[in-house]
């Protein structure tokens, strides 16, 4: 009898229809590229989820989606939304410094961000979904886990409300923080409600980088907190499925399956005033989730295309290298000239000059986009070539991260032209801003390094450190001081109204400031501040 009934569990288990919950990790501002996630899991993948649970800054996203928002809703609430219009200093406790409660408030947040993004808490009350929002309740000292049928403006503060930065919020009488030091990604609470399928939305970093100072010590805690508790979860659950798949029962008594999509996010917790690296990081959420899709084969629906611009904004701007290209092997004008016994002229150095003219029609996708891409134009000029060669096309993308790392950056160019045979020739190169080092930002950030390749490539063809297939010559081409003050004469930025040319570029100039600081500066900001 005992036979059949472990028989008749198992098949009552196997029947039973498999739940899927949804983890919003917290990440401080970091969670705006969750909401970018969300935008592709629940509108482009049609993914659903019968669990979602929100922790720290993922309480923000779970209580939209709680009231109904969807995922491209959610996404373009963190598109409007500016890190600068939640700051409100808690300027009553700095004159008790040795007493201070915080260094801020969330009254900006609820004056402000809230409204913005639409919160309406009668409607999350009301929502169907079966979520779970995560708060520390320092008067029982205990995690608090509660439904959306008991969320409030006051709630949703506490849940965020990271000591010292903001105040704790006392609701009845009790006190309450955010729960970061005990999960930032409460999977427990999953497991119990039946997920077999967790799926993580996870931006708390993992670089495993120790900075000095106060402000670098307090966020480098807080990550060896949220991963420490998140990994001994993990390793539960792995040892719960080595059980289950040995015959044994496992501490949660079935299989569980657990899907992390963990990412670098640009963006500092909360030291942050840059509304487009925050709509950046947006995007680069879209663009991760829709890799991270088509690596699990989960299909996409076409994405709507965005609104188009009511005023657009565009950009232009002229640069001058010059250096020197040396052929690498036979073929077309590059490498065809001989030498007095008849052979090519393979490593021999001849001068070229390249001179671009850059632009983007629309200004603010290109500062937001991850890709950072402007069309180019212009004649590049050597004897190996045949002369002046006016170029057919090109592109080159801004300070975009080098090798997937948002910590290293690089100025990418494919540069197309023919030679004097109509042969299709492609210049690809970069400028890597990779050392960390100040003292060699100048040589990092003006000298480019290239190949020229046979045909007409595309940037899904990027060189990356390795030989290109038809490499026919290499070229190290570079900016110099004249050059680039030659250079910022010719910035131009165009649009309807002088505002919005003055904001346009003062936006410029702090997105390439920002990119040159998450190099160079990680010392001081892990990330930069704009």
């Amino acid at each position: 009898m005992t036979g059949r009934a472990e028989e008749a569990e198992e098949v009552e288990v196997s029947a039973r229809p498999r739940k899927r919950s949804l983890i919003l990790a917290g990440g401080g501002i970091k969670v705006a590229f969750q909401a970018g996630v969300l935008q592709v899991w629940l509108d482009e993948a049609g993914l659903r989820f019968d669990h979602a649970d929100g922790a720290s800054g993922g309480s923000f996203n779970l209580a939209m989606l709680c009231q109904g928002m969807s995922g491209t809703e959610i996404a373009d609430a963190w598109r409007r939304t500016s890190p600068a219009s939640g700051v409100s200093p808690n300027w009553r406790q700095f004159a008790r410094p040795g007493y201070l409660e915080s260094l801020f408030t969330l009254d900006a947040y609820r004056r402000n961000v809230f409204p913005r993004w639409g919160l309406d808490f009668d409607r999350v009350r009301s929502s169907a979904l079966d979520a779970t929002f995560n708060v520390y309740n320092v008067t029982r000292q205990r995690l608090q886990v509660l439904t959306p049928q008991r969320m409030s403006e006051d709630f949703l503060a506490a849940c965020v409300s990271l000591p010292m930065w903001f105040p704790p919020v006392r609701i009845d009488g009790e006190t309450y923080i955010d729960p970061v030091y005990v999960t930032d990604a409460n999977l427990e609470e999953a497991i119990d409600r039946g997920a077999d399928e967790i799926w993580v939305i996870w931006t708390v970093s993992e670089r495993g980088e120790w900075h000095r100072g106060f402000t670098a010590a307090y966020f480098q805690i807080i990550e060896a907190a949220a991963n420490g508790a998140f990994r001994r979860i993990l390793d539960r659950i792995e040892r719960n499925n080595e059980a289950i798949a040995t015959g044994g029962t496992g501490e949660f008594g079935r299989r569980i399956e657990v899907n992390v999509l963990a990412a670098e996010v640009p963006l500092h917790y909360l030291v942050g005033f840059g509304a487009d690296r925050l709509h950046e990081a947006v995007n680069r959420g879209v663009l991760a989730a829709r890799a991270w899709c088509a690596e699990r084969k989960i299909p996409l629906a076409e994405p709507a295309p965005p609104p188009a611009p009511e005023a657009p904004v565009s950009l232009r701007f002229a640069e001058r290298l010059r250096g020197t290209v040396a052929p690498l092997s036979v073929g077309s004008r590059v490498s065809s000239s001989a030498d007095d016994n008849g052979g090519p002229l393979s490593g021999r150095e001849v001068p070229l000059s390249v001179s671009l003219d850059i632009s983007a029609d629309d200004l603010d996708q290109f500062l937001t986009d991850p890709e950072h891409s402007a069309s180019v134009s212009g004649r590049l000029s050597s004897t190996a070539f045949g002369g002046d060669r006016p170029l057919t096309g090109g592109s080159l993308q801004l300070l975009v991260d080098d090798d997937s790392d948002p910590a290293r950056k690089k100025i990418q160019y494919w540069l197309y032209f023919t030679d004097e045979h109509q042969a299709p020739l492609t210049l690809i190169g970069s400028r890597r801003l990779a050392s960390g080092d100040p003292l060699r930002i100048w040589n990092e950030a003006t000298v480019l390094h290239a190949r020229v390749v046979r045909g007409h490539r595309v940037p899904a063809d990027e060189w990356n450190g390795r030989e290109p297939d038809g490499a026919v010559a290499t070229a190290v081409l570079r900016l110099g001081p004249a050059d680039l003050l030659r250079q910022l004469t010719t910035v131009r930025v165009s649009g309807s109204l002088p505002g919005a040319r003055a904001a346009g570029l003062a936006r410029l100039g702090a997105m390439v400031f920002g990119k040159l600081w998450d190099v160079y500066a990680r010392p001081v900001l892990t990330w930069g501040p704009v």
